[in-house]
Order: structure tokens, then C-alpha cells, then sequence
């Protein structure tokens, strides 16, 4: 079992953090992605559907403001910081505070409760606004995560409006940056969940054939996923055949595998919230003519890819590397918009964490690093030649690049 990431190396990371507020002449910054808090201060739950902010001043413990029924899971998840609790409601029963018996140990009862009824304000805000005061904000240089999925406009405004002294910059990105490139402690954590959506992947295809409904293809997955040790990934698995094989991002139905159908499956392990996405192509009953030659160019493809990653080289590059195979095999007019992604940590509904996936897309300068762990993705969707799909989860070393998944790529056919 991987152990677990230590206080220290949270401080680290957190440190890093300082030393680019302090080069960006930032006094703090305020951070509402999940896989961001996380990376920052090991705090893994799912409460981050309600508004929580993660606050790093420049000097000083930071502070991570939250519903107040999350202290728990606060507390033994993230001790290295100070918490702070918004109220939003009391439960049923009125304004009777009871303590709860629990063996030898008395449970805390609620907060003062709260009228049920919508407030004008949301709390979150003035306990924001008194937190960033509290800590000496008020008048702070303050970035913002402004392109995080998990920020509500309400609450950003809210929050602005009532602290008119300070200045508020965009930081998105600020944290990310330091996320893309993975140590070797998060790359045990990719190595298993590697490990385990090879299990995945295997489970699937074994589960499929003639007759076989999705969803017993998607059981198979699931039940795998747990024996294997894996936890709920970012993005759910994608289980689908010939009449959705274009729905990017649909996934099981009621339906029953056909003979001559195409499965698309595509999944991802999950250990400690880091991901090892990967994806296989399966023909129920027999493979067309053209499935050879067609998974040999995807193949190539992906070998192409894999072989121009290295550290410094572009991302843009890397896509015109799949995209010359693809070229000299006929298919100059097939484009996609990427050839891969970096992942990493990631919380539904994605497993490259929010907005939009840092891609090896045509044109891209981003460069490389060793650390970093992508997708890397051959997709022939609807090309006059055929179908075929190869994704596999790589990591960018000093000598190039390092498949972590290796599920077999050839012409699969389930009976």
C-alpha cells in the first residue's frame, strides 16, 4: 500500500506556492479547485460541490474556509491548517440543541442553528470577507482562481464587492503549474492506478461479447476497480458501441452488444486521486476487413507520438509527430483537436482536473518535462479507412517517455 503524502511535503508544496506569490507580488492566493486544495493540503472528500476556499497568504498558516459540517473530515485529512466553517442550515428539530451519546464519547451537537429559509446573502461570503480581514487581506494584492469550475459567480462577486479595498488578480493556473509535473512519490500513486486500469481495461473486454448488455460490461469494470484497490475516478468510465461511438463523452446504456457492433472503452485506475487513463477498441462477434491495417496506423501513430516525447520538446510537436503518420497513410484530410492531455489529480467530473485539458494539441509551446504524466491518445474516429482508438497513460522521463498502462493493442475480437 502506498503510503500516504506527509505533512512535510505539503509545506513544501505550500512553499513553492510563497515563493511565486512573492514573485508575482501577490499577498495571498485564494484557491477553489479541488485537486489544487488537495495537492496543497491532502484534503480528499467530496464536499467540494459546495463553495470551499483554500486561502495561502504569503506569510503565515494557511487557512481553508468550509460548510462547518466538514470539520471533521478537515481535521484528520488536513491538520496543517487552520479551518474555518460557514453555517448554511441546521437539521431538522428545531432550536433544541441535543448532545448525541455515542458509547463513551458524547458527539458535539450543531452550531446555532439557522432559519432554513434562502438567505439574501449566502454566509459564505461574510465569513470570506471576515476571514481575509482577520489575516490582514483587506487591502491585500489577492489572486483569484478566476477559471475554476467549483467558484460560483455569486459568491466571487460577493466577495469582491465586500472587500472594494483589495485587488483582486486572476492566479488561474498558478498552482496548476506546479501540479503538471508529478514527484516520485505521486508517480507511485500513477504506477498503481496504472496497474489497476490495466485491470480494468482486461475486465472489460473479458465481459464483452455477443449479447452482453453494457451495464454487465460496466459491472465487470466497477467490481475490478474495488477488488484492485482503485477508488471513484474523476471522470466515469466510457462503455459504448457502434450507434453512440461518436458520443465523446456518453457512456453505458440499456443495450445489448450485436453481432458486427464496435465497442469503445475508455477508463481510468484511480489511487490517492491521481489517474492512468487508458482506452482499447473490441469488435463483437468478428473484426471488418479494413481492422489490420487500420489499428497498424493508429498504432504507428501512437509510436510516433510516444517516440518525439522528450523533455523540451513541444507539445506542438509531439501532435505533428502522430499527425506525419497519419499523412503518409492516406489520411492527410483526418484531424483531431489533441493527440493527448496531461493528467493527474483529478475530482469528477474530470480526471485532468477543471475547464479545459492541457492538451498536445498542433501549434502548442508548451514544453515538456520529466514529471509530467499525459494521455496519449491514436484515434482514427470515422476516417475513411476505418476505426481504431490506442490511449495509454505515459510519463515524460530524461530519455523520453515511459508507457505506465500496457494492455495488448492488437485487432481484439469478443464472441
Amino acid at each position: 500500500m502506498i503510503a500516504p503524502f506527509t505533512r512535510s511535503e505539503f509545506r513544501q508544496r505550500q512553499e513553492a506556492v510563497r515563493a511565486q506569490l512573492a514573485e508575482l507580488g501577490l499577498d495571498a492566493c485564494l484557491i477553489t479547485s479541488p485537486e489544487n486544495i488537495y495537492y496543497l493540503t491532502g484534503l480528499d472528500h467530496m464536499g467540494y460541490f459546495a463553495y470551499q476556499m483554500l486561502v495561502v497568504p504569503a506569510r503565515g498558516d494557511p487557512v481553508l474556509i468550509t460548510r462547518e459540517m466538514e470539520k471533521a473530515v478537515v481535521r484528520d485529512m488536513a491538520p496543517g491548517v487552520r479551518h474555518i466553517g460557514y453555517p448554511d442550515g441546521s437539521p431538522a428539530g428545531g432550536d433544541r440543541q441535543v448532545p448525541i451519546a455515542k458509547g463513551a464519547e458524547t458527539l458535539e451537537p450543531w452550531p446555532a442553528p439557522l432559519k432554513a429559509a434562502p438567505e439574501a446573502i449566502p454566509p459564505s461570503i461574510p465569513v470570506t470577507r471576515d476571514t481575509l480581514a482577520g489575516i490582514g487581506l483587506e487591502r491585500g494584492r489577492l489572486g483569484m482562481e478566476k477559471a475554476g469550475s467549483f467558484f460560483p459567480i455569486t459568491v466571487a462577486e460577493g466577495i469582491q464587492q465586500s472587500l472594494s479595498e483589495a485587488e483582486f488578480v486572476d492566479a488561474s493556473g498558478l498552482v496548476d503549474a506546479f501540479r503538471i509535473r508529478q514527484s516520485d512519490h505521486e508517480l507511485e500513486c500513477t504506477r498503481e492506478a496504472a496497474r489497476v486500469s490495466d485491470a480494468m481495461m482486461l475486465a472489460a473486454i473479458a465481459a464483452a461479447g455477443v449479447g452482453v448488455s453494457k451495464r454487465d460490461v460496466m459491472a465487470a469494470i466497477y467490481s475490478e476497480m474495488c477488488r484492485r484497490g482503485g477508488t471513484y475516478p474523476g471522470f466515469v468510465p466510457l462503455v459504448r458501441a457502434t450507434t453512440t461511438l461518436e458520443h465523446e463523452h456518453g457512456t453505458w446504456q440499456d443495450y445489448r452488444l450485436a453481432e458486427g457492433d464496435l465497442l469503445f472503452l475508455e477508463m481510468a485506475g484511480c489511487v490517492r486521486r491521481y489517474h492512468a487513463p487508458m482506452g482499447r477498441l473490441v469488435y463483437i462477434g468478428e473484426a471488418p476487413p479494413e481492422a489490420e491495417s487500420i489499428n497498424a496506423i493508429c498504432l504507428d501513430a501512437a509510436h510516433a507520438a510516444a517516440d518525439a516525447i522528450h523533455p523540451g520538446v513541444s507539445a506542438g510537436d509531439v501532435y505533428n509527430a502522430w499527425q506525419a503518420v497519419l499523412d503518409d497513410s492516406g489520411l492527410e484530410s483526418y484531424r483531431r483537436h489533441h493527440c493527448g492531455y496531461s493528467v493527474g489529480i483529478g475530482y469528477p467530473p474530470s480526471w485532468s482536473g477543471s475547464g479545459v485539458p492541457v492538451a498536445l494539441r498542433a501549434g502548442s509551446s508548451l514544453k515538456l518535462e520529466v514529471g509530467m504524466v499525459l494521455h496519449l491518445m491514436s484515434w482514427l474516429l470515422r476516417s475513411p479507412l476505418g476505426d481504431a482508438f490506442i490511449s495509454d497513460t505515459v510519463v515524460v522521463t530524461e530519455s523520453g517517455c515511459e508507457f505506465l498502462t500496457g494492455v495488448p493493442c492488437e485487432v481484439t475480437v469478443r464472441r
